[in-house]
C-alpha cells in the first residue's frame, strides 16, 4: 500500500469514529444557559471529617450523597433536580436521616439563582452552576433569610442570621463545593468534605480532546512513515 494510500485510509477510519462516536464532554448536564458539573444518574459524596455536634459525635460516620441527578422544568423554567440522602453508619450499616430532592435553576442573562428550600435551608450548597459565580451565590442565599456573606477568594461566608455563626464554603472551578464548614463561637460545629474519589473524570479539552486525538495519531503515522522513508534511502 502506497504512502498516500496508507493516510487515506487512516483519514478515513477517523471520520467514521467521529461519526460514531460524536466529541461530548463527560460530567455535565446543560439546561440552557446553565451548565452544571454533574450528568444524570451521578453520584457525588461529602464526608463529615469534623464535628462537635451531638448528632455527629454519636455516631461513627456520616455523609451526604448527591445522585439521581436529572433536569426537569418547574414554573416555566429549567431546573436540575437534586435527590440526596444524608445518613450516618451505625452497626455496621448505613443507616438514611433525611432523603429528599431539592432542586436548582440558573440563567446567567437575566442574572438569575434559585434553589428549592430544602436546598439552603439545610444547608446543601453542594452544587452550582459554572461558571461560577460567588457574588450570585451570596446573592441568592442572602435573599433567603440570611442576614450577609463575604467573598475571600474561592470561599463564601455565609452571616448565619447575624449572630456568632458562620457557614464557610469553598467551592472549585469545576462548581462542586470542597469544603463546607460551619464555625459558632470558632469552634467547628461540623466540617464537609468532597469526596474526590468519587467526582466523575472529565475528559481532557473537553469536547475536542476526541479530534485532538484523532489529529495527533495522524501527524505520528505521517512523521513515522518520513522516518522510515528516509532511514531506506540512507
Amino acid at each position: 500500500m502506497s504512502h498516500k494510500s496508507s493516510i487515506t485510509s487512516i483519514a478515513c477510519l477517523c471520520l467514521v469514529l467521529l461519526l460514531i462516536f460524536p466529541p461530548y464532554i463527560l460530567g455535565s448536564t446543560t439546561l440552557g444557559e446553565s451548565t452544571f458539573p454533574v450528568e444524570d444518574e451521578s453520584e457525588i459524596i461529602w464526608e463529615s471529617v469534623n464535628a462537635t455536634e451531638s448528632w455527629y459525635i454519636d455516631v461513627e460516620f456520616v455523609r451526604f450523597t448527591a445522585s439521581k441527578i436529572y433536569n426537569e422544568t418547574y414554573d416555566e423554567k429549567n431546573y436540575l433536580f437534586i435527590n440526596y440522602t444524608l445518613e450516618f453508619y451505625h452497626r455496621y450499616s448505613w443507616v438514611p436521616r433525611y432523603t429528599n430532592s431539592f432542586y436548582m435553576a440558573y440563567n446567567k442573562t437575566l442574572n438569575f439563582l434559585n434553589w428549592s428550600a430544602e436546598g439552603f435551608l439545610n444547608g446543601n450548597l453542594f452544587i452550582f452552576p459554572t461558571p461560577i459565580n460567588l457574588t450570585l451565590i451570596g446573592e441568592a442565599v442572602k435573599r433567603e433569610g440570611f442576614l450577609n456573606y463575604s467573598v475571600i477568594g474561592q470561599k463564601l461566608v455565609l452571616d448565619y442570621y447575624g449572630n456568632n455563626t458562620r457557614i464557610e464554603i469553598s467551592i472549585n472551578s469545576s462548581g462542586l463545593s470542597t469544603i463546607i464548614e460551619k464555625i459558632t463561637n470558632e469552634t467547628t460545629i461540623y466540617r464537609w468534605e468532597l469526596n474526590e474519589e468519587e467526582i466523575i473524570i472529565k475528559v481532557p479539552f473537553g469536547s475536542n480532546y476526541l479530534m485532538i486525538t484523532i489529529v495527533s495519531i495522524i501527524s505520528l503515522v505521517v512523521i513515522t512513515k518520513k522516518k522510515i522513508a528516509y532511514s531506506k534511502k540512507h
